[in-house]
């Protein structure tokens, strides 16, 4: 297994002989206007550019997987870059309608009782993207959903990885830990929230609980240093995990990194 951190929530995971692109953003830098109602009104994102070109990105990608429709995981430049035959997984029907809309024409939905891919089984777990009734004004305001999933891959070969997706600690990522046991854990740790919402995805604590309920598990921190409504940047999560013992345990990769793991 390889897991290359590109930017944002976009990442590729190189599994059981199959290489998935998640969540693609491939705007340039600056080009989207601050986001309305956060800490930094002001703050144009991405807050930086891609790490490579997205011909490179798309090298023999097998799938793509959109974890929800925000536009900090699936954008613009991403639709107009993807082959629309490519194989896409969505969460629901209601993505799936998304994607359709947007000419892509070999969709699947990640089902929670697995669906094959190769030699990859995928299982959908649910997320909390935010305690809801602080989010919700906010959603519906952007007119978005609050819906988003994260994905299980296992196969007899490889280590079960576990990418939890736009979720604060809940008890869906805690039931899917205890069901999956998983050996590696993506979290999207960047603790973005808007004035009033509360976070909407992981930050330290929530990371340290991921630890404590996986002390085994590599966690590896994404969705870092790009969005206008973060909180939580890698120099402060890299001295929360030193300052707390966490070092050997959650991984803080820069844009561009590759991380490998042994097969089981």
């Amino acid at each position: 297994m390889k897991i290359q951190q590109i930017r944002s929530a976009t990442i590729i995971i190189n599994y059981a002989d199959k290489k998935f692109l998640v969540d693609p953003m491939f705007a340039p830098k600056d080009f989207y206007p601050p986001i309305p109602e956060c800490f930094t009104p002001d703050l144009k994102w991405p807050l930086v550019d891609l790490p490579m070109s997205t011909e490179k990105i798309l090298e023999n990608i097998d799938a793509v997987i959109m974890t929800h429709y925000h536009i900090d995981h699936f954008d613009e430049f991403a639709i107009k870059a993807l082959p629309k035959d490519i194989k896409m997984f969505a969460q629901d029907e209601y993505d799936k309608n998304v994607l359709s809309d947007f000419g892509f024409n070999n969709i699947e939905i990640i089902k929670e009782e697995g669906t094959v891919f190769g030699n990859v089984t995928m299982y959908k777990t649910n997320c909390i993207h935010g305690i809801k009734e602080t989010t919700m004004p906010y959603f519906d305001m952007l007119n978005i959903r609050h819906e988003a999933m994260g994905v299980v891959f296992k196969n007899k070969d490889e280590k079960t990885l576990y990418l939890a997706g736009d979720t604060i600690w809940c008890d869906f990522v805690k039931n899917a830990i205890e069901k999956y046991r998983p050996s590696v854990i993506i979290v999207n740790a960047a603790k973005a929230q808007l004035l009033k919402s509360g976070p909407i995805i992981m930050g330290t604590e929530d990371t340290e609980k991921v630890h404590e309920c996986a002390p085994k598990a590599k966690i590896i921190s994404s969705h870092m240093d790009t969005v206008g409504h973060a909180t939580l940047n890698r120099k402060q999560l890299k001295d929360f995990v030193e300052k707390n013992n966490l070092s050997e345990s959650v991984l803080i990769p820069e844009d561009g990194d590759i991380i490998s793991f042994d097969k089981e």
